[in-house]
Parts: C-alpha cells; structure tokens; sequence
C-alpha cells in the first residue's frame, strides 16, 4: 500500500517535461529488458523505485523515466520552422530598411548610433568572451541583439544547430544524440557547438554566466526551472517573444514552449546569459564566411 502511494504521489509531482511512464512487470522482465525498452539506466530505474536488488515480481509496478522506443520527437520540425520564418523575416526586414535607407539619407543620430554599437561597445566588450561566465554584468548587455541582422543571424544559426538534433529523442539522464539527450545535455551540446562549454546538469547550468531579468532576456539565454526537484531541474534556450526551445519529454524531444504558459509561469526561477557581444559577432561572421 504504501509503494503504491509512494508511485502515485511520484507520478503526480513530476513534470509535463519529465513525466515518467508507469510500467507493470511481467513474467520474464528483468531491470536490464526494462531499461532498454525505455533508452534509460538501470541505475536510474532503481533509483527512482527504492530498488536495491535485481529481483523482480510479475505485477510489480515500476516508474520508468523518459519514452518508450516507439515514440517519436512531435514538436521538432515545427520548432525548427518557426525559428527559420523568424530569422527569414528579420534579415529581410533589415534589407528593406537598407535598401530604402541609403548612407545619404541617414541622419547623424542614426550613423551615431550604427556605430556606437558595432565599434565602440566591440571595443569595450573585446574581452569578454575570454572572461570567466561569471564576470559582472556589464560586459553582457548583448545590445547587438537589437540589430535585425545579428538577431536574425543568431536565430539561423541555433536553428542550423537544432536540426541536428530533430530526430533525437528526449531520454531521461542521456547524452547520446544517436539514442537520446534531455534537457541539459540538449542545451550543453548547442553551446558546444557556438563554442561555449556548459557544465552536463541543469543545476550546473544555473551556477555559470550572469544573472538576467525576465524583462531584459535576448535570443540564447538559458532559463531555467523548478519541476521534480527544489534545485533548478530544467533548462531551456531563450528565442525570443517569451518563448523557449527546450527537450521535452512530453513531446519526446526538441519542443517550443511559453514562459507564460500556467506550468512554466509558476515554475520559471531564472535566467542566465552565457553569449557575449564578442561571441555573436564570432558566430555570425563564421555564418558569413559558410555563405560566401
């Protein structure tokens, strides 16, 4: 009686994004056949049950974590896409202002401007990606976001990185993009790949790079929430209009969610930025380079 309250209350407190399945074991099952089934540990299996042995009963029930082997990512290509049309539409509304607006007909506010962001913040931030992620403020305004053809560019390029992983299904404690990542393995690889080294956990995410606001997040940000534990347990990355691209384990893999959606909203403890100005210009001058 009390295991069955201890599952119940186990699957009631997990999250949307790491809800578990319940399995019933049955005649010839073994934690291994069980693990594998599942793309889990079996380590993971005894920890989430109490198990210590490797006996099992026939009508014993178990928490599994993560998906079966039949399900498939459901939110992929509709993230990727949406990120696609957004960078798509920025880089041409940045052209349609450059085309109407030739060098003679900007006023010197707006030459002021052009270059008091791309030079002189360059030099004062020259620094900072070679700067410890937990370097003040200042340094990570990632004002160049406000520019359509960097944020444009940042956002083709996370989509470019996402793709790689569309087919991947989300497997609890997995970093394997062959057989399956979670949170947190998702968000360490796409970093890796702009450069950036994350530590593999959620939690130790949360103690790298600088504190940011929810009013003053950029495109890249990692957020990050409370779900089955009082420690930060998932992670996301920030594109911008409240939303978030994560891996979810109700959706099997890459997803786009809300930050004000009613379980994000009330589960939503911080936001961290690990990009510098100097990073951006890094990755978007290298997207330059592939293009030409």
């Amino acid at each position: 009686m009390v295991r069955k309250l201890l599952i119940a209350v186990a699957l009631c407190i997990l999250p949307v994004t790491a809800r578990a399945d319940l399995y019933i074991v049955r005649r010839g099952d073994s934690l291994y056949k069980i693990a594998r089934k599942y793309h889990t540990t079996v380590e993971t299996i005894r920890r989430l049950n109490g198990i210590r042995g490797k006996l099992l009963r026939p009508g014993q029930r178990l928490i599994v974590p993560g998906r079966s082997r039949f399900a498939k990512p459901k939110k992929s290509v509709a993230t990727i896409n949406l990120l696609e049309t957004e960078a798509r539409e920025l880089s041409e509304a940045s052209e349609r202002e450059l085309a109407v607006k030739t060098l003679s007909e900007l006023n010197p506010q707006d030459i002021y401007s052009i270059t008091d962001t791309v030079e002189t913040e360059s030099e004062l931030l020259s620094d900072a990606i070679s700067t410890p992620l937990d370097v003040p403020y200042d340094n990570w305004s990632l004002s160049i976001l406000n520019l359509p053809q960097y944020k444009s560019s940042l956002l083709k390029i996370l989509a470019t990185i996402f793709k790689r992983y569309k087919n991947t299904p989300y497997v609890f404690g997995y970093n394997n993009p062959s057989r399956g990542l979670d949170c947190s393995s998702f968000t360490m690889r796409v970093y890796r790949k702009l450069g950036i080294y994350l530590p593999r956990t959620a939690r130790g995410q949360f103690n790298v790079g600088v504190p940011v606001d929810r009013e003053h997040l950029k495109v890249g940000d990692l957020v990050f929430f409370r779900t089955y534990a009082r420690f930060p347990s998932h992670v996301g990355i920030y594109i911008g209009n409240g939303k978030f691209v994560h891996f979810s384990s109700s959706n099997h893999g890459l997803a786009i969610s809300s930050l004000d959606s009613r379980y994000f909203r009330k589960r939503f403890i911080g936001a961290k930025r690990v990009l510098s100005e100097k990073k951006v210009r890094e990755v978007v001058a290298k997207l330059k380079e592939g293009l030409q």
